[in-house]
């Protein structure tokens, strides 16, 4: 019995405690501007970021300190990028499913209305193709680490800054920018290749709860 008291002293207190805090959440979605850094030696790789968009939502949460909160994303995100690597031009689009998460802090005064963000993403790749000069239609991109079967890594992880403006009580504008910090090409007969995720985007967010 006493600790069938206790629980429910602590359930009581445990929410309590959340109604005192501030969890916001919401749908996002905007566009973003992609590409990558790769290298590989002989290879003078270059190329152009292509735009795509993404879309999900996102969810933070504020403690007692009103200048810092910890916030999360889910993102569908369709990003591409248009490569030339041994003189032979390509265009990439890949799909991931991002989710940054962020230590943010808002600005002070009561007139306030930005937010910036730092913090680790981790992006899932659940699909993608390419076209190249030499083929003819879509080739489908594999992820995995077999070097004979595979184009890219499943995983990709790197850092996430971000700004955000009040617009409105409820509708903020986020800028973001992604750098991959983990080498997602599979090891193939070339290793010293490397490519690192960029990525810019632009969304905007709505709040369901405030």
């Amino acid at each position: 019995m006493r600790n069938i008291f206790f629980l429910c002293a602590l359930f009581i207190k445990s929410v309590s405690f959340l109604e005192a805090q501030q969890l916001q959440y919401g749908p996002e979605a905007g566009f973003n501007l992609s590409g990558a850094i790769v290298k590989d030696p002989g290879g003078d790789p270059h190329g152009t970021p292509l735009p795509g968009f993404q879309l999900g939502g996102f969810v933070e949460y504020s403690p007692p300190n009103p200048n810092f909160s910890v916030g999360g994303r889910l993102l569908f995100s369709y990003e591409g990028y248009m490569p030339t690597i041994y003189d032979t031009k390509a265009t990439i689009h890949v799909s991931f499913i991002k989710i940054p998460l962020n230590v943010i802090y808002k600005s002070s005064g009561t007139d306030s209305k930005w937010k910036f963000g730092l913090g680790p993403y981790f992006g899932i790749g659940v699909g993608g193709h390419y076209t190249d000069e030499n083929t003819t239609g879509k080739i489908k991109i594999n992820f995995g680490n077999n070097a004979n079967n595979d184009d890219l890594k499943r995983v990709d992880i790197g850092a996430d800054l971000m700004a955000a403006y009040e617009v409105t009580d409820q509708i903020w504008i986020r800028g973001t920018f992604d750098f991959g910090l983990a080498n997602y090409l599979t090891p193939g007969s070339t290793q010293d290749a490397s490519a690192h995720s960029l990525s810019f985007g632009i969304t905007g967010y709505y709040l369901l709860s405030k």
